[in-house]
């Protein structure tokens, strides 16, 4: 893989442009689309070219991995959300290095980040519940189930947590109908849960390299792109 800033803002200037195409032809040019460089696998020099291109929110797929490359770019640097599976035992590093933690598929791993944060009377990471969509055995995440993920929802308000939305992974692979009906999915379950709960669920981060402008059709507020930036790994 070769990269440079230079590259990484063309790419970068690209997507912005498919996002505001994407957003234009479903009448809804007003909706902020937040672009996340997805970092994971790649040295840190390549993350601080990613910033000094201009992208303000950095992803990463593991806790110790994103946690060295915090370290050495400084937490101020960028937003920085941990997309990846997270185990209970990383939750103390997770909530220390990250800004966000965008993949909550487990209620056990909810009631530890409240336990390190707001049982203490410190400031919480926001937060997204990651949710299958697609149904794939592989993925992680909570069933795509309105009732279970209003139940859940509300025994993680009973902890203190505030979720800010939700997260999903596109099927692998998957037809452009497949991959738009599952982010579809999500956002009818975020509306749901937002009328009939009473739930505040503003974001929706779905989307990456090879399925971004279906999921901006469908309503995302994040996308997540690793390769559309930096090329092959």
């Amino acid at each position: 893989m070769i990269t440079s800033v230079e590259i990484i803002e063309s790419n970068l200037q690209a997507a912005i442009e498919l996002v505001e195409g994407a957003l234009n032809s479903c009448g809804e040019s007003d909706r902020v689309v937040a672009i996340m460089a997805v970092t994971k696998t790649h040295p840190v020099e390549v993350a601080a070219m990613a910033i000094e291109a201009g992208v303000t929110l950095l992803g990463e797929n593991r806790v110790s991995e994103g946690g060295r490359k915090i370290k050495a770019l400084g937490k101020d640097a960028a937003e920085f959300h941990m997309i990846g599976p997270i185990h209970t035992g990383e939750v103390r590093q997770a909530v220390r290095d990250f800004h966000w933690i965008d993949s909550v598929g487990r209620l056990k791993i909810a009631r530890e980040i409240a336990r390190r944060t707001v049982s203490r009377g410190e400031e919480q990471p926001g937060i997204l519940l990651e949710v299958n969509t697609s149904g794939e055995v592989s993925k992680h995440g909570f069933n795509p189930d309105y009732h279970l993920l209003c139940d859940v929802l509300g025994e993680i308000r009973e902890t203190g947590l505030h979720i800010s939305g939700l997260m999903t992974v596109g099927p692998l692979g998957g037809s452009e109908q497949d991959t738009s009906e599952a982010f579809a999915l999500l956002r009818k379950l975020r509306d749901h849960l937002e009328s009939t709960c009473g739930f505040d669920l503003s974001e929706l981060s779905m989307g990456m390299s090879d399925d971004f402008v279906l999921a901006v059709k469908e309503g995302a507020t994040t996308i997540r792109l690793g390769r559309y930036l930096f090329g092959p790994r």
